[in-house]
Protein backbone atom coordinates (compact mmCIF):
# COMPACT_ATOMS: atom_id res chain seq x y z
CA UNK A 1 0.00 0.00 0.00
CA UNK A 2 2.73 2.54 0.94
CA UNK A 3 4.63 1.61 -2.31
CA UNK A 4 1.56 2.14 -4.43
CA UNK A 5 1.10 5.30 -2.63
CA UNK A 6 4.35 6.36 -3.19
CA UNK A 7 4.73 5.90 -6.70
CA UNK A 8 1.12 7.85 -7.48
CA UNK A 9 3.23 10.80 -5.22
CA UNK A 10 6.27 10.88 -7.55
CA UNK A 11 3.75 10.56 -10.54
CA UNK A 12 1.46 13.08 -9.78
CA UNK A 13 3.91 15.31 -8.89
CA UNK A 14 6.00 15.05 -12.17
CA UNK A 15 2.42 15.83 -13.90
CA UNK A 16 2.07 18.51 -11.89
CA UNK A 17 5.20 19.71 -12.88
CA UNK A 18 4.20 20.20 -16.63
CA UNK A 19 0.38 21.31 -15.81
CA UNK A 20 0.97 23.49 -13.13
CA UNK A 21 -2.55 23.54 -11.84
CA UNK A 22 -4.47 26.52 -9.61
CA UNK A 23 -1.17 28.57 -11.36
CA UNK A 24 1.25 26.82 -8.81
CA UNK A 25 5.19 27.33 -8.83
CA UNK A 26 7.41 24.73 -9.27
CA UNK A 27 8.84 24.97 -5.58
CA UNK A 28 5.59 24.76 -4.24
CA UNK A 29 3.95 21.78 -6.32
CA UNK A 30 8.23 19.85 -5.44
CA UNK A 31 7.75 21.08 -1.86
CA UNK A 32 3.94 19.41 -1.39
CA UNK A 33 5.15 16.52 -3.29
CA UNK A 34 7.96 16.40 -1.05
CA UNK A 35 5.87 16.34 2.27
CA UNK A 36 3.15 13.97 1.40
CA UNK A 37 5.73 11.78 0.43
CA UNK A 38 7.88 12.74 3.74
CA UNK A 39 4.14 11.63 5.74
CA UNK A 40 3.61 8.45 4.34
CA UNK A 41 6.80 7.39 3.45
CA UNK A 42 8.84 5.38 5.44
CA UNK A 43 12.27 7.65 6.08
CA UNK A 44 10.74 9.12 9.42
CA UNK A 45 11.98 12.71 10.94
CA UNK A 46 15.07 11.89 11.59
CA UNK A 47 16.38 10.18 8.36
CA UNK A 48 14.14 13.26 6.45
CA UNK A 49 16.22 15.78 8.10
CA UNK A 50 19.13 14.32 7.96
CA UNK A 51 18.39 13.59 3.53
CA UNK A 52 17.80 17.95 3.35
CA UNK A 53 20.83 18.62 5.37
CA UNK A 54 22.90 15.89 3.24
CA UNK A 55 22.13 18.34 0.09
CA UNK A 56 23.62 21.39 1.74
CA UNK A 57 26.19 21.06 -1.05
CA UNK A 58 24.21 20.82 -3.92
CA UNK A 59 22.22 23.94 -2.64
CA UNK A 60 24.52 26.06 -2.19
CA UNK A 61 25.88 25.09 -5.48
CA UNK A 62 23.30 26.27 -7.08
CA UNK A 63 22.73 29.72 -5.55
CA UNK A 64 26.24 29.95 -6.38
CA UNK A 65 25.50 29.33 -10.08
CA UNK A 66 23.03 31.62 -10.13
CA UNK A 67 25.10 34.58 -8.24
CA UNK A 68 27.44 33.63 -10.58
CA UNK A 69 24.89 33.91 -14.58
CA UNK A 70 23.66 37.15 -12.37
CA UNK A 71 27.53 38.58 -12.08
CA UNK A 72 28.28 37.44 -15.71
CA UNK A 73 24.97 39.75 -16.67
CA UNK A 74 26.09 42.62 -14.86
CA UNK A 75 29.49 42.40 -15.62
CA UNK A 76 29.26 43.00 -19.24
CA UNK A 77 29.93 39.61 -20.52
CA UNK A 78 26.90 39.29 -22.91
CA UNK A 79 27.79 42.59 -24.45
CA UNK A 80 31.35 41.32 -25.36
CA UNK A 81 30.26 37.90 -26.48
CA UNK A 82 27.72 40.16 -28.75
CA UNK A 83 30.68 42.18 -30.38
CA UNK A 84 32.98 39.11 -30.99
CA UNK A 85 29.90 37.44 -32.67
CA UNK A 86 29.45 40.40 -34.90
CA UNK A 87 33.04 40.35 -35.62
CA UNK A 88 32.67 36.81 -37.31
CA UNK A 89 31.33 37.62 -40.80
CA UNK A 90 30.65 34.18 -41.73
CA UNK A 91 27.51 31.42 -40.78
CA UNK A 92 30.06 28.59 -40.40
CA UNK A 93 32.62 31.18 -38.39
CA UNK A 94 30.08 32.42 -35.83
CA UNK A 95 28.70 29.21 -34.99
CA UNK A 96 32.26 27.60 -34.52
CA UNK A 97 32.76 30.58 -32.20
CA UNK A 98 29.51 30.40 -30.41
CA UNK A 99 30.73 26.23 -29.88
CA UNK A 100 34.11 27.45 -28.91
CA UNK A 101 32.52 30.04 -26.45
CA UNK A 102 29.63 27.25 -25.18
CA UNK A 103 32.08 24.85 -24.43
CA UNK A 104 34.21 27.32 -22.02
CA UNK A 105 31.44 28.83 -20.29
CA UNK A 106 30.08 25.45 -19.46
CA UNK A 107 32.84 24.04 -18.42
CA UNK A 108 33.63 26.35 -15.65
CA UNK A 109 29.99 28.48 -14.59
CA UNK A 110 27.64 25.13 -15.82
CA UNK A 111 25.64 24.72 -18.29
CA UNK A 112 22.94 26.70 -16.70
CA UNK A 113 24.90 29.66 -17.38
CA UNK A 114 25.83 29.49 -21.37
CA UNK A 115 22.51 30.63 -22.89
CA UNK A 116 22.06 33.19 -20.29
CA UNK A 117 25.17 34.44 -21.52
CA UNK A 118 25.61 33.43 -25.48
CA UNK A 119 21.62 34.31 -26.12
CA UNK A 120 21.39 37.20 -25.83
CA UNK A 121 24.62 37.98 -27.19
CA UNK A 122 23.62 35.74 -30.66
CA UNK A 123 20.74 37.98 -31.21
CA UNK A 124 22.24 41.28 -31.03
CA UNK A 125 24.50 40.43 -33.26
CA UNK A 126 22.23 39.31 -35.82
CA UNK A 127 18.69 39.95 -36.81
CA UNK A 128 15.98 37.26 -35.70
CA UNK A 129 15.36 34.97 -38.15
CA UNK A 130 18.62 34.93 -40.09
CA UNK A 131 20.58 31.58 -40.46
CA UNK A 132 23.44 32.94 -39.02
CA UNK A 133 21.33 33.47 -35.96
CA UNK A 134 19.11 30.42 -35.68
CA UNK A 135 22.13 28.18 -36.35
CA UNK A 136 23.98 30.35 -33.66
CA UNK A 137 21.21 30.11 -31.31
CA UNK A 138 20.80 26.44 -31.96
CA UNK A 139 24.08 25.77 -31.21
CA UNK A 140 24.20 27.25 -27.71
CA UNK A 141 21.56 25.04 -26.53
CA UNK A 142 23.47 22.11 -28.14
CA UNK A 143 26.67 23.10 -26.41
CA UNK A 144 24.84 24.00 -23.23
CA UNK A 145 24.14 20.30 -22.33
CA UNK A 146 26.56 19.04 -25.23
CA UNK A 147 29.50 19.89 -23.22
CA UNK A 148 27.78 20.15 -19.71
CA UNK A 149 29.49 16.13 -18.66
CA UNK A 150 33.52 17.95 -18.89
CA UNK A 151 33.87 18.50 -14.92
CA UNK A 152 31.90 17.63 -11.84
CA UNK A 153 31.23 21.79 -12.16
CA UNK A 154 29.72 21.93 -15.44
CA UNK A 155 26.17 20.71 -14.43
CA UNK A 156 24.15 20.10 -11.26
CA UNK A 157 23.64 16.63 -12.67
CA UNK A 158 27.41 15.39 -12.42
CA UNK A 159 27.64 17.21 -8.56
CA UNK A 160 25.05 14.62 -7.87
CA UNK A 161 26.74 11.78 -8.99
CA UNK A 162 29.88 12.81 -8.17
CA UNK A 163 28.84 13.29 -3.97
CA UNK A 164 26.54 10.14 -4.41
CA UNK A 165 29.53 7.55 -5.51
CA UNK A 166 32.45 9.57 -4.10
CA UNK A 167 34.33 9.53 -7.16
CA UNK A 168 36.94 12.04 -6.70
CA UNK A 169 38.40 14.13 -8.99
CA UNK A 170 41.26 12.49 -10.08
CA UNK A 171 39.12 9.70 -11.27
CA UNK A 172 36.82 11.73 -12.85
CA UNK A 173 38.98 13.81 -15.30
CA UNK A 174 40.28 10.41 -15.89
CA UNK A 175 37.38 8.49 -17.08
CA UNK A 176 34.38 10.92 -17.39
CA UNK A 177 36.46 13.77 -18.88
CA UNK A 178 37.67 12.05 -21.55
CA UNK A 179 34.24 10.67 -22.61
CA UNK A 180 32.86 14.36 -22.61
CA UNK A 181 35.49 15.22 -24.60
CA UNK A 182 34.43 12.74 -27.43
CA UNK A 183 31.04 13.83 -27.03
CA UNK A 184 31.82 17.21 -27.33
CA UNK A 185 33.58 16.76 -30.26
CA UNK A 186 31.37 14.39 -32.17
CA UNK A 187 28.67 17.46 -31.32
CA UNK A 188 30.74 20.45 -32.47
CA UNK A 189 31.21 18.42 -35.74
CA UNK A 190 27.91 17.49 -36.80
CA UNK A 191 26.55 21.23 -35.87
CA UNK A 192 29.01 22.86 -38.00
CA UNK A 193 29.23 20.30 -40.74
CA UNK A 194 25.35 20.93 -41.74
CA UNK A 195 25.83 24.85 -41.09
CA UNK A 196 26.53 26.50 -44.65
CA UNK A 197 29.75 28.16 -45.36
CA UNK A 198 28.11 31.58 -46.37
CA UNK A 199 28.98 35.19 -45.78
CA UNK A 200 26.40 36.46 -43.39
CA UNK A 201 24.45 38.91 -45.42
CA UNK A 202 24.37 42.46 -44.78
CA UNK A 203 20.54 42.75 -44.17
CA UNK A 204 20.87 40.56 -41.92
CA UNK A 205 23.16 41.89 -39.67
CA UNK A 206 21.75 43.52 -36.46
CA UNK A 207 21.20 47.44 -35.96
CA UNK A 208 24.75 48.80 -34.31
CA UNK A 209 23.18 49.67 -30.42
CA UNK A 210 21.57 46.86 -29.25
CA UNK A 211 23.00 45.56 -26.15
CA UNK A 212 25.97 48.04 -25.02
CA UNK A 213 29.11 47.16 -23.88
CA UNK A 214 29.56 48.23 -20.24
CA UNK A 215 32.72 49.16 -18.72
CA UNK A 216 35.84 46.65 -18.37
CA UNK A 217 35.35 43.22 -18.07
CA UNK A 218 38.57 42.74 -17.42
CA UNK A 219 38.05 41.70 -13.41
CA UNK A 220 35.08 39.60 -14.39
CA UNK A 221 37.31 37.46 -16.70
CA UNK A 222 39.99 37.30 -13.68
CA UNK A 223 37.79 35.81 -11.91
CA UNK A 224 36.44 33.54 -13.85
CA UNK A 225 40.14 31.79 -14.92
CA UNK A 226 40.21 32.11 -11.03
CA UNK A 227 37.48 29.83 -10.78
CA UNK A 228 38.50 27.69 -12.61
CA UNK A 229 41.84 27.58 -10.68
CA UNK A 230 39.87 26.91 -7.63
CA UNK A 231 37.74 24.65 -8.99
CA UNK A 232 40.62 21.93 -10.17
CA UNK A 233 42.51 23.14 -6.11
CA UNK A 234 39.11 22.14 -4.44
CA UNK A 235 38.48 18.74 -6.39
CA UNK A 236 41.77 17.42 -5.60
CA UNK A 237 41.71 18.66 -2.03
CA UNK A 238 38.40 17.56 -1.18
CA UNK A 239 36.77 21.04 -0.45
CA UNK A 240 32.89 20.89 -1.16
CA UNK A 241 32.68 22.91 -4.57
CA UNK A 242 29.50 24.23 -3.34
CA UNK A 243 31.66 27.05 -1.62
CA UNK A 244 33.70 27.41 -4.03
CA UNK A 245 30.56 28.59 -6.44
CA UNK A 246 29.37 30.46 -3.84
CA UNK A 247 32.37 32.50 -3.77
CA UNK A 248 32.53 32.44 -7.09
CA UNK A 249 29.41 33.94 -7.33
CA UNK A 250 30.92 36.55 -4.91
CA UNK A 251 33.51 37.55 -6.44
CA UNK A 252 32.09 38.27 -9.67
CA UNK A 253 29.61 40.52 -7.98
CA UNK A 254 32.56 42.53 -6.86
CA UNK A 255 34.21 42.35 -10.47
CA UNK A 256 31.52 43.60 -11.79
CA UNK A 257 30.61 46.42 -9.21
CA UNK A 258 34.55 47.56 -9.94
CA UNK A 259 33.02 47.52 -13.11
CA UNK A 260 30.39 49.94 -12.65
CA UNK A 261 26.67 50.65 -10.76
CA UNK A 262 24.77 47.67 -11.01
CA UNK A 263 21.27 47.09 -11.57
CA UNK A 264 19.65 44.93 -8.58
CA UNK A 265 17.11 44.20 -11.05
CA UNK A 266 19.63 41.40 -13.01
CA UNK A 267 20.27 39.89 -9.82
CA UNK A 268 16.83 39.89 -8.27
CA UNK A 269 15.86 37.73 -12.37
CA UNK A 270 18.61 35.33 -11.41
CA UNK A 271 18.77 34.49 -7.58
CA UNK A 272 15.46 32.45 -7.21
CA UNK A 273 15.03 30.41 -3.77
CA UNK A 274 12.25 28.37 -5.18
CA UNK A 275 14.99 26.92 -7.00
CA UNK A 276 16.53 26.19 -3.99
CA UNK A 277 13.72 24.71 -2.30
CA UNK A 278 12.64 22.76 -5.59
CA UNK A 279 16.10 20.97 -5.64
CA UNK A 280 16.03 19.87 -1.92
CA UNK A 281 12.34 18.88 -2.23
CA UNK A 282 12.92 16.25 -5.19
CA UNK A 283 15.76 14.78 -3.52
CA UNK A 284 13.96 13.64 -0.40
CA UNK A 285 10.79 12.93 -2.27
CA UNK A 286 13.17 10.31 -3.79
CA UNK A 287 15.04 8.87 -1.14
CA UNK A 288 11.40 7.93 0.14
CA UNK A 289 10.79 5.90 -3.28
CA UNK A 290 14.04 3.87 -2.67
CA UNK A 291 13.50 3.73 0.99
CA UNK A 292 10.04 2.21 0.19
CA UNK A 293 11.89 -0.34 -2.63
CA UNK A 294 9.42 1.67 -5.32
CA UNK A 295 12.57 1.96 -7.00
CA UNK A 296 13.31 -1.86 -6.99
CA UNK A 297 12.01 -3.26 -10.46
CA UNK A 298 14.29 0.03 -12.00
CA UNK A 299 16.86 -0.76 -10.37
CA UNK A 300 16.87 -4.80 -11.80
CA UNK A 301 16.66 -3.67 -15.40
CA UNK A 302 19.45 -1.36 -14.78
CA UNK A 303 21.82 -4.11 -13.00
CA UNK A 304 20.97 -6.13 -15.68
CA UNK A 305 23.06 -4.68 -18.34
CA UNK A 306 25.90 -5.02 -15.83
CA UNK A 307 28.41 -7.89 -16.90
CA UNK A 308 27.50 -7.74 -20.49
CA UNK A 309 30.16 -6.14 -22.66
CA UNK A 310 31.18 -2.95 -21.36
CA UNK A 311 29.22 -0.77 -24.46
CA UNK A 312 26.48 -2.68 -23.71
CA UNK A 313 26.00 -1.86 -20.58
CA UNK A 314 27.18 2.11 -20.80
CA UNK A 315 24.68 2.46 -23.93
CA UNK A 316 21.99 0.59 -22.23
CA UNK A 317 21.95 2.91 -19.00
CA UNK A 318 23.04 6.27 -21.28
CA UNK A 319 19.56 5.76 -23.39
CA UNK A 320 17.32 5.05 -20.38
CA UNK A 321 18.73 7.74 -18.74
CA UNK A 322 18.00 10.01 -22.15
CA UNK A 323 14.25 8.65 -22.31
CA UNK A 324 13.51 9.68 -18.69
CA UNK A 325 15.55 13.08 -18.77
CA UNK A 326 13.31 13.89 -21.94
CA UNK A 327 10.28 12.50 -20.36
CA UNK A 328 10.37 14.24 -16.86
CA UNK A 329 13.96 16.98 -17.21
CA UNK A 330 16.68 15.54 -15.91
CA UNK A 331 16.77 17.16 -12.36
CA UNK A 332 14.27 14.75 -11.32
CA UNK A 333 15.21 11.69 -13.58
CA UNK A 334 19.20 11.94 -12.30
CA UNK A 335 17.86 11.84 -8.50
CA UNK A 336 16.32 8.76 -9.08
CA UNK A 337 18.98 7.13 -11.65
CA UNK A 338 21.31 7.82 -9.19
CA UNK A 339 19.02 6.72 -5.95
CA UNK A 340 18.38 3.32 -7.77
CA UNK A 341 22.08 2.86 -8.89
CA UNK A 342 23.01 3.44 -5.19
CA UNK A 343 20.29 0.94 -3.87
CA UNK A 344 21.95 -2.23 -5.62
CA UNK A 345 24.91 -3.57 -3.93
CA UNK A 346 27.95 -4.67 -6.18
CA UNK A 347 30.45 -2.21 -8.56
CA UNK A 348 28.44 0.08 -10.56
CA UNK A 349 31.32 2.17 -12.62
CA UNK A 350 29.47 1.91 -16.26
CA UNK A 351 25.97 1.83 -14.95
CA UNK A 352 27.47 5.56 -13.62
CA UNK A 353 29.08 6.57 -16.36
CA UNK A 354 25.90 5.76 -18.58
CA UNK A 355 23.36 7.59 -16.58
CA UNK A 356 25.94 10.67 -16.38
CA UNK A 357 25.63 10.54 -20.01
CA UNK A 358 21.91 9.77 -20.74
CA UNK A 359 21.21 12.95 -17.94
CA UNK A 360 23.50 15.42 -19.54
CA UNK A 361 24.17 14.42 -23.33
CA UNK A 362 20.81 13.02 -23.60
CA UNK A 363 18.77 16.06 -22.72
CA UNK A 364 19.24 17.68 -25.44
CA UNK A 365 16.59 15.82 -27.50
CA UNK A 366 13.99 17.52 -26.80
CA UNK A 367 12.75 21.70 -25.54
CA UNK A 368 12.06 20.16 -21.60
CA UNK A 369 15.00 17.62 -21.14
CA UNK A 370 17.26 20.17 -19.23
CA UNK A 371 16.96 23.35 -17.91
CA UNK A 372 19.27 25.18 -19.95
CA UNK A 373 16.99 24.71 -22.72
CA UNK A 374 14.10 25.69 -21.15
CA UNK A 375 16.16 28.96 -20.06
CA UNK A 376 17.23 29.33 -23.65
CA UNK A 377 13.55 28.83 -24.99
CA UNK A 378 12.80 31.64 -22.76
CA UNK A 379 15.62 33.90 -23.86
CA UNK A 380 15.18 33.34 -27.84
CA UNK A 381 10.83 34.03 -27.57
CA UNK A 382 11.79 37.20 -25.74
CA UNK A 383 14.20 38.19 -28.66
CA UNK A 384 10.69 37.34 -30.94
CA UNK A 385 11.98 34.00 -31.84
CA UNK A 386 9.62 31.24 -32.07
CA UNK A 387 10.90 27.65 -31.99
CA UNK A 388 8.16 24.69 -32.24
CA UNK A 389 9.28 21.88 -30.29
CA UNK A 390 9.09 18.95 -33.54
CA UNK A 391 11.70 21.64 -35.20
CA UNK A 392 13.80 22.08 -32.01
CA UNK A 393 14.09 17.73 -31.91
CA UNK A 394 14.88 17.56 -35.62
CA UNK A 395 17.52 19.95 -35.42
CA UNK A 396 19.01 18.53 -32.18
CA UNK A 397 18.56 14.57 -32.58
CA UNK A 398 21.86 14.46 -34.90
CA UNK A 399 24.16 16.35 -32.72
CA UNK A 400 22.77 14.76 -29.77
CA UNK A 401 23.03 11.07 -30.76
CA UNK A 402 26.68 11.69 -32.27
CA UNK A 403 27.45 13.44 -29.25
CA UNK A 404 26.18 10.18 -26.96
CA UNK A 405 27.21 7.44 -29.02
CA UNK A 406 30.99 8.83 -29.01
CA UNK A 407 30.73 9.20 -25.42
CA UNK A 408 29.47 6.39 -25.01
CA UNK A 409 32.35 4.74 -26.50
CA UNK A 410 35.37 6.02 -24.79
CA UNK A 411 33.44 5.67 -21.42
CA UNK A 412 33.10 1.82 -21.91
CA UNK A 413 36.43 1.66 -22.61
CA UNK A 414 37.53 3.61 -19.21
CA UNK A 415 35.32 2.55 -17.01
CA UNK A 416 34.20 -1.26 -17.62
CA UNK A 417 36.10 -4.14 -16.23
CA UNK A 418 35.03 -7.98 -16.60
CA UNK A 419 35.28 -8.97 -13.46
CA UNK A 420 32.62 -6.10 -12.69
CA UNK A 421 29.07 -6.27 -12.17
CA UNK A 422 26.85 -6.67 -8.78
CA UNK A 423 27.18 -10.58 -8.66
CA UNK A 424 30.46 -9.86 -7.03
CA UNK A 425 29.59 -8.25 -4.16
CA UNK A 426 32.15 -5.74 -4.06
CA UNK A 427 31.90 -2.23 -3.79
CA UNK A 428 32.83 0.10 -6.56
CA UNK A 429 35.45 2.59 -6.37
CA UNK A 430 32.16 5.26 -6.64
CA UNK A 431 30.79 3.27 -3.72
CA UNK A 432 27.16 4.95 -2.88
CA UNK A 433 27.44 7.57 0.13
CA UNK A 434 24.93 9.72 2.19
CA UNK A 435 24.17 6.87 4.37
CA UNK A 436 20.68 6.16 2.08
CA UNK A 437 19.03 2.63 1.91
CA UNK A 438 19.81 0.19 -0.17
CA UNK A 439 18.53 -2.78 -1.47
CA UNK A 440 18.82 -6.38 0.43
CA UNK A 441 19.30 -8.96 -2.36
CA UNK A 442 16.65 -11.79 -2.24
CA UNK A 443 18.64 -15.11 -0.41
Amino acid sequence: MQTSALALVFLGTIGALYFRPFGARDWQIAGAGALTAWVIGPLGLSHGIETIGDSANIVTFFLGLMLLAAGAESAGLYARAALLLRGRTGTRARVATVLVLGTLITAVLSNDATPLVLTPAIFAAGVVYSRATTDSAMAATFTADGASLLLPVSNPVNLLFFERFEMGFGQYLQTITPAALAGIAAMALVTWRRTPAVPVAAEDEAPPVRLAARGTVAPALVVVLGLAVAYVWAGLAEVPLGIITLGGGAALYAAARAAGPIEFATYRKHVAPGILVFVASLLLLVENLVAAGVLDRLADVLTSFEGRPGLLTVLGCAAIAAVLANLMNNWPSALLLAATIASAPGEHDALVAGALIGSTIGANFTMVGSLSTVFWLSLARQYGASYTAGNYARMAFAPTLAAMVAACFVAALLVWRPTGGCDSGSRSRWSPDWGMPTRVPAA
